[in-house]
């Protein structure tokens, strides 16, 4: 990402107003007038990142079909106008971060960095292809744990022979992934058992199993951000390469536009996937679990490897796992539940394939990450494990 130019700091000892952004060490980001401010913040905004070249295809996605396009083509632009608004989004949810207190920062950047596979899914849910939903978080989360990660670790090991971090926060995001993996793994074995009481055994499972780990997440945030907060200091972003542009009412409108247009491109991309499928000759399962999930995670994927070239792996493994263990601890409850309040009956039964590349996943990286340090090698296996996985998605029915 590109640093952020512009802003001017308010001296020590100034006097504050109500507005975050002219607090007391916070810069007056309007302190060169309206036209200065508006001109910096689009700027950077929208032409400081070559990837924003992307979004160009925002309008032809959102009008293809109204211009006679195929399917195939309007679901390929809508996938590759989302990426530079996922990065952006990423960007605009740092700035915000700034303004607030380390715990709520870190908050802030892992919440709105899922924000994509969250809209996605909605959209999806609401159109009624429940396996889309499943198979979409699901995708993110193996995104995460295998490509973001191991290309992470991969490219770091190749700058610095043995990169080191927190063992703690990593066993602890590894106990709450095999969690996860066993409330997805129990739903689908208990079907493919038979050996449920009703029709809607799996339905009231799901919906119990998704309470449950909700209230797991919330003591997990609990026991990371109050009672054991000493276990998950780590290394910080100590770089000073960060300035204020957008200001905290800024950076808030952007939030709302940003996330406003990413759902507009999602709804498209949604409606498209089954005949971009027929289209392109492939499952939809393999552009659900594969396709949308490493575009969504693209912004993270970045992050997670330029962090990791500077040796601050724990920064590069909160990106990844923390990333993977807030999809699996609330995104997907909260879908469940969000059906549920909504009459769908969105499960949390997986196909057998599915569920064991979830169970397999979790169980690689904690193997990996227990010793608390890596090699470019655990970063090709994992890379690697994750190239199998989807050879088995594009054969996956």
């Amino acid at each position: 990402m590109a640093p952020a130019s512009g802003g001017r700091l308010v001296q020590p000892g100034a006097v504050p107003s109500d507005a975050p952004e002219k607090e007391e060490g916070f810069p007056d980001v309007l302190a060169d007038g309206w036209l200065a401010y508006l001109r910096r913040s689009i700027g950077t905004l929208l032409f400081e990142e070559k990837l924003n070249i992307l979004m160009l295809a925002t309008p032809f996605a959102l009008y293809a079909r109204h211009l006679g396009w195929g399917e195939g083509l309007t679901f390929l632009c809508a996938l590759v106008a989302i990426a530079p608004f996922a990065e952006r989004l990423s960007f605009v949810t740092e700035q915000l971060a700034m303004y607030t207190n380390d715990t709520l920062g870190g908050l802030l950047n892992a919440t709105f960095g899922n924000v994509t596979e969250l809209i996605v899914s909605v959209f999806a849910l609401r159109a009624g292809m429940y396996h889309i939903v499943q198979v979409n978080l699901l995708g993110s989360v193996l995104s995460n744990l295998l490509l973001v990660l191991g290309m992470a670790l991969f490219f770091g090991g190749l700058k610095h022979e043995t990169q080191t971090f927190n063992r703690n926060a990593a066993s602890m995001n590894s106990s709450l992934l095999m969690l996860a993996s066993m409330s997805l793994l129990f739903p689908t074995s208990l079907a493919l058992s038979g050996a449920q009481l009703h029709a809607d055994s799996i339905l009231l499972l799901s919906r119990v199993m998704s309470l449950l780990l909700f209230i797991v997440y919330a003591a997990f945030l609990y026991f990371q951000l109050a009672t054991h907060r000493h276990l998950f200091e780590g290394q910080e972003d100590d770089e000073g390469d960060d300035e204020f542009v957008l200001g905290f009412w800024g950076a808030l409108f952007w939030l709302g536009a940003i996330t406003l247009i990413i759902a507009a491109l999602s709804e498209v991309m949604v409606d498209a996937i089954e005949g971009a499928a027929v289209s392109w000759g492939v499952p939809d399962i393999f552009i659900g679990v594969i396709v949308i999930p490493i575009v969504g995670n693209a912004a993270e994927h970045a992050a997670a490897v330029i962090f990791a070239l500077k040796n601050k792996m724990d920064l590069a493994l909160g990106i990844a796992v923390g990333s993977a263990t807030q999809i699996s601890l609330s995104v997907i409850p909260s879908l469940v539940l969000l059906g549920w309040a909504m009459g769908h009956p969105l499960d949390m039964q997986l196909e057998a394939y599915e569920a064991a590349t979830m169970f397999a996943s979790a169980i690689l990286v904690a193997i990996i990450t227990t010793q608390g340090q890596t090699n470019w090698l655990q970063g090709l296996v994992l890379v690697t494990a994750y190239v199998l996985l989807a050879a088995g998605f594009l054969v996956h029915e």
